[in-house]
């Protein structure tokens, strides 16, 4: 529908254009008349200059600078005057060719193209210019223009005064050329002519056009109901389907995306006519996808690649969030075997991906469940059950009945610890992941009593990590952790992160023992170290559902470091007011 309604827009545009230019046409008339003898006259006043230029390059200015008077009936004089006819003869607008001296402060005659000609035969050189303007004084300088008519007994003409200039730059002398009103008056209304002709062939085309755009429309128009519902059904189908359409220029190398593709990010829609350069969709992608991505457009370029593409990706969303989207498409214009144009869609299965990280996360957790259940807890019952027997067969208040007691104990603590884990491990995922602030959690770490004994120090103002709500738990474990197992002589426990390529690490260190470098992976395992372990790897676990990872980097016997890593589009920073 989007494309239909756009052609019949710009068919309706077009005509409301022609319209227009029709009305502009009728008013330019008016204008035209003027406008056109206006530019006539400048061509010919831009012709005057070029041809007393070009006349005066021709001009001897030795000869000039040597002509006396009385010198007319001379063999050299009569050549310079056959000379100056012949230019005049050459270029037919020119009606007279002249050359003028400086006589005191006045203009005289040196030769004209017409002395000898017409019973033209009085005494020439010499003769004062009595009436001659003041851009024929001009002409000594630069080419100037006597750009209004002038008449006299020969008839009506403008003029065009050019220096004639000897080899060290003095002006000798200065060309006249003059060009009548007869033959200006007739280049103006030839341009005239010209111009109503244009406008009456411009007219004529416009109309045939207007009528054929309206015959367009008509038909456009005959088909209108049917697309609209076609294309009203296809829409219902992509909006049931939450689906998106998207079409691939590879000429281009740009994308026109429909607006469920926009709508699953949560981004303001551009409008199907507004194209997208790859690089552009590149930057929405998730890094670990990009390859991927990337291999997919190599395919659907690729003559021999496959018919069909299709595979999840992640999409960054406005919030800063990531988006699965299924990707499909296959190659739909060729010429000859280079693909041109692919299409296809997309659709939004971040909740299926989710169900699916679900049930895997429920999986992982029926096998810890089946291990705490049947292979420890029955191990402690198993202790339980025979010191029980070794107790009722020891005597009361000696060594052996003290022993055996402790034994119960110990395997009630650590059956109590498997279930208090069991609790917690049971509650991960429950929560939908979203932006945990950092630094107010460990603001209300701080709160604690333990503020007393040690300090506390916070550097992750206006730090944000994407990660499953029990990440308060985590951070909060770390810290008790933190302070048993790093000694009686820990003085700080620290909080700062830093950014490299694109990554966040969230640290947590102090200045106690430290870990030994043998021990450093194991501390993440279930059952590992004291206190059954079970504490570091539930934060490991806690971390993991959004894709966060810690690891242990301090220095054996000068304190602990523990830092989390949250890749591009899992952490922001905001600025503090």
């Amino acid at each position: 529908m989007a494309i239909r309604n756009g052609i019949y827009t710009k068919l309706s545009l077009i005509v409301v254009i022609l319209l227009f230019f029709l009305i502009i046409q009728v008013v330019g008339i008016f204008a035209m008349y003027d406008e056109s003898k206006r530019s006539a006259l400048q061509s010919s006043w831009h012709e005057m200059e070029n041809l007393a230029t070009l006349i005066a390059s021709q001009m001897d200015p030795d000869a000039l600078a040597e002509i006396k008077e009385g010198d007319e009936n001379t063999t050299r004089y009569k050549k310079m005057i056959a000379d100056l006819w012949e230019m005049q003869n050459k270029h037919s607008d020119i009606r007279f060719v002249y050359t003028l001296t400086r006589k005191g402060d006045k203009l005289a005659f040196l030769t004209d193209s017409e002395y000898g000609h017409n019973d033209f035969t009085e005494p020439l050189i010499g003769y004062i210019y009595e009436d001659a303007p003041p851009e024929a004084f001009a002409g000594f300088e630069k080419v100037s223009l006597r750009k209004t008519y002038y008449s006299d007994e020969w008839g009506t003409y403008m003029s065009a005064f050019a220096p004639i200039k000897n080899s060290t730059g003095y002006t000798v002398a200065i060309v006249g050329v003059d060009i009548s009103q007869e033959v200006i008056e007739n280049r103006m209304r030839s341009v005239v002519n010209t111009g109503y002709l244009i406008l009456i062939a411009t007219t004529i085309i416009s109309l045939l056009l207007i009528m054929l755009i309206i015959y367009g429309i008509r038909i456009i128009s005959s088909y209108q109901k049917k697309l609209e519902k076609s294309e009203h059904d296809i829409q219902m189908a992509l909006d049931i389907a939450e689906e998106g359409i998207w079409e691939y220029d590879m000429r281009e190398d740009s994308l026109h995306i429909g607006g469920g593709f926009w709508k699953s990010l949560g981004r303001d829609n551009p409008g199907w006519d507004h194209s997208i350069s790859i690089d552009k969709v590149f930057s929405y992608i998730h890094p670990d996808d990009l390859e991927k991505f990337k291999a997919m457009i190599q395919d659907i370029r690729n003559e021999s690649g496959p018919d069909r593409i299709m595979s999840p990706i992640r999409f960054r969303a406005k919030d800063g969030t990531y988006r699965w989207l299924r990707v499909t498409g296959k190659v739909v214009s060729w010429e000859g075997n280079v693909p041109l144009k692919g299409m296809g869609t997309t659709v939004d299965i971040t909740d299926i991906r989710q169900y699916q990280e679900d049930i895997e996360r429920m999986y992982e957790k029926l096998i810890i469940f089946d291990s705490i259940t049947r292979h420890d807890i029955a191990n402690k019952n198993s202790i339980i059950s025979l010191a029980s027997e070794e107790l009722a067969l020891s005597e009361p208040g000696s060594d052996e009945q003290k022993k055996w007691l402790s034994e119960i104990m110990k395997a009630s603590d650590g059956i109590s610890a498997q279930i208090r884990f069991a609790s917690s491990y049971q509650s991960l995922g429950s929560g939908k992941p979203r932006w945990n602030d950092i630094d107010e959690i460990i603001t209300s770490l701080m709160e604690e009593e333990h503020q007393q004994v040690i300090s506390i120090i916070n550097e992750c103002q206006g730090l944000f990590l994407y990660a499953d709500p029990l990440i308060n738990r985590a951070l909060y474990n770390l810290f008790e952790n933190t302070l048993r197992h790093a000694g009686l002589d820990i003085t700080y426990i620290r909080f700062w992160y830093r950014i490299e390529d694109g990554t966040c690490i969230l640290s947590i260190e102090d200045d106690g023992r430290g870990v030994p470098e043998s021990r450093k992976e194991d501390i993440f395992t279930r059952g590992v170290g004291e206190n059954t372990g079970l504490g570091l790897y539930l934060i490991r676990e806690i971390l993991r559902i959004t894709g966060l990872t810690i690891r242990e980097t301090g220095e054996f016997g000068q304190g602990a470091r523990f830092e989390i890593t949250a890749k591009s589009g899992l952490f922001r920073v905001e600025q503090q007011s």
